[in-house]
């Protein structure tokens, strides 16, 4: 129960404990003092006890005392000016009962106190237990996440240290053939089968010697050359390059820049490398059209760009697997693009997370830090 619904429980309480004393002592004083009405007034006597007791057990055994004190206000001018007679020994019997409810608020008072404090030492016993128990949770999971990091890190220090090699043995093969190509292809005029024939070779050396690129860029990452950056002119310097790419594949554009953006400290380069995945990720992601809409803003010390696409949505499967180089879903590609996305990021001490829902769409959110880290 909230603070608020406790005070006006209590409030009730009172109220009602109010009412009911009114109540017993205008029945009390209305009823006379024949023989014949003794019996009433006893019956109304001991009516008092209830509000005495209830005030005990609702508020303890301040509630239960001060209960006493207010029914005695009102039962003791029945006393000396209804009945009469000396007040200490004719009217004794009626005058000790007010004792009695001194005695019955301050016992019942007393052991509801007790009851009282028990259930909050038990409740804040639980409470600190609950709050214990999150504490372990968290950190058990922070260890979790900190140990398949540590793991993470391994594998792709080995695997960038096998991808460093293999692509730097393999590159120098590669411009052989590509020359070797270039030189039979001036043998040759455009028209002629042979001709076509090179340019295929020359296509794939190229499209290889791409992929090579991609192995060396996640292997050996270049530090980022951080400068302060408006991170609205390098999206729309991106979506310049994609604007056909985007246009021809039926996707219509939403942007919501934030004006006056402050500066982020990051290597524009590297950005635009990062935003220029998500961007085809995300058109790759609606080959039927849909829309893209990029957003930027400011929160606390960060600027967040946020990529969201109305695609298909990333299946439970792949979205534990989505930064893990060489993964993908598609039948293109070498599962690169997410991997560097991530391993740059890291370098600007930036952070990228995904909000994805089956067949309507990702988000992409990235941070990124305002002054130098």
């Amino acid at each position: 129960m909230t603070s608020k619904s406790v005070s006006n429980t209590c409030y009730w309480k009172i109220i009602f404990l109010v009412i009911f004393v009114i109540c017993v002592s205008i029945f009390h004083y209305r009823t006379g003092t024949e023989h014949k009405y003794h019996g009433l007034h006893e019956i109304y006597r001991r009516l008092y006890y209830v509000p005495i007791i209830l005030s005990a057990f609702w508020f303890g055994l301040k509630g239960g005392l001060s209960c006493a004190v207010v029914v005695s206000f009102f039962y003791l001018p029945h006393v000396i000016y209804q009945w009469g007679g000396d007040f200490f020994t004719d009217d004794l019997p009626r005058t000790l009962e007010i004792v009695l409810y001194h005695i019955i608020g301050a016992v019942t008072g007393f052991l509801s106190q007790q009851q009282m404090n028990a259930t909050r030492d038990l409740k804040m016993t639980i409470r600190e237990r609950d709050e214990s128990y999150d504490k372990l949770k968290k950190q058990a999971e922070t260890l979790v996440e900190a140990e398949e990091q540590l793991r993470r890190a391994d594998r792709l220090s080995a695997l960038g240290q096998l991808s460093a090699g293999i692509a730097h043995e393999v590159r120098n093969p590669l411009a052989s053939i590509k020359g070797t190509a270039e030189i039979i292809s001036d043998k040759f005029k455009p028209g002629d089968k042979e001709y076509e024939f090179v340019e295929i070779l020359i296509k794939e050396v190229n499209r290889l010697d791409a992929v090579v690129v991609g192995f060396l860029d996640f292997a050996r990452p270049k530090p980022p050359e951080r400068k302060a950056s408006n991170s609205n002119d390098i999206i729309l310097s991106v979506l310049k390059l994609t604007k056909h790419q985007i246009a021809r594949s039926r996707i219509k554009l939403k942007t919501h820049l934030e004006d006056q953006l402050p500066s982020a400290y990051v290597d524009p380069e590297q950005m635009k490398q990062v935003f220029l995945n998500l961007i085809i990720n995300a058109v790759q992601a609606m080959p039927d059209g849909g829309i893209l809409e990029v957003k930027t803003y400011k929160e606390d010390s960060q600027i967040v760009c946020l990529f969201s696409d109305t695609g298909s949505g990333i299946s439970k499967d792949n979205q534990k697997n989505m930064f893990t180089p060489f993964y993908t879903s598609k039948n293109r590609g070498m599962g690169l693009g997410l991997a560097i996305v991530h391993r740059i990021l890291e370098g600007h001490k930036g952070e990228i997370t995904f909000t994805t829902k089956q067949n309507r769409g990702t988000c992409f959110s990235i941070r990124l830090p305002i002054v130098d880290i």
